[in-house]
């Protein structure tokens, strides 16, 4: 949560337009952790690669409260709308850090001793796959926008076709940074994959908790 609104503005522009991104590379500041061979970065208000929570969380209940709105403009509004769309996209998530960790564990079962090869923090994963929530709610207010024009649901689908794929791209670019190469083709090999998985996922989990019943 170590962020400013500098941070926020950039790394907003960078979710929703990476294409446009040629940096990609943490700042480190040396090595630390039990063994000294931990990787340490510079926090989000230093460095704009840097993961954080708050541009997530903020995302995460504005795509809430617009869900929320959706239902109320079309008179299906209860309070139980907010818990459920909410339970419904952490559970997801929950679930997506979940494989990802077990992805990770499969790429470095055979090559533990391997200090070049490690698994990317829990937070730092709660972060990353919290950045869809971005995209999510600026469809959703391109669809409420476009449903007076009888469009809500073709102009949602038509902006999901962009976020969807910037979070997929987003997620390629961050996760090939965050998991490094080895000289062992074998582990290379795994890795490539699983950031392509993770990279996919994002247009799958995005798609299963869109709210465009009553767009």
């Amino acid at each position: 949560f170590a962020v400013d609104n500098n941070y926020v503005l950039h790394k907003i522009q960078c979710v929703l337009f990476p294409f446009l991104k040629k940096q990609w590379h943490r700042n480190p500041k040396g090595y630390g952790g039990p063994d000294g061979n931990t990787p340490q970065y510079d926090l989000p208000i230093a460095d704009i690669n840097a993961p954080d929570l708050y541009l997530p969380s903020m995302s995460l209940i504005t795509y809430t409260l617009l869900s929320a709105l959706l239902y109320g403009n079309a008179g299906k509004f209860n309070p139980e709308v907010i818990p459920d769309v909410t339970t419904k996209c952490v559970i997801t998530q929950m679930l997506e850090v979940l494989l990802i960790r077990v992805g990770f564990y499969f790429v470095m079962a055979q090559h533990q001793n391997n200090p070049n090869i490690r698994v990317v923090a829990l937070l730092d994963l709660l972060s990353y796959t919290g950045y869809k929530y971005l995209g999510l709610s600026a469809n959703m207010v391109l669809g409420l926008m476009a449903k007076h024009f009888d469009l809500g649901v073709r102009m949602y689908y038509i902006a999901f076709l962009w976020t969807a794929s910037a979070a997929s791209f987003f997620m390629l670019k961050t996760m090939s940074n965050a998991i490094p190469t080895t000289n062992l083709p074998a582990a290379d090999s795994k890795r490539s994959v699983l950031v392509i998985v993770i990279a996919a996922s994002q247009v799958a989990t995005m798609w299963f908790v869109s709210q465009t019943k009553f767009l």
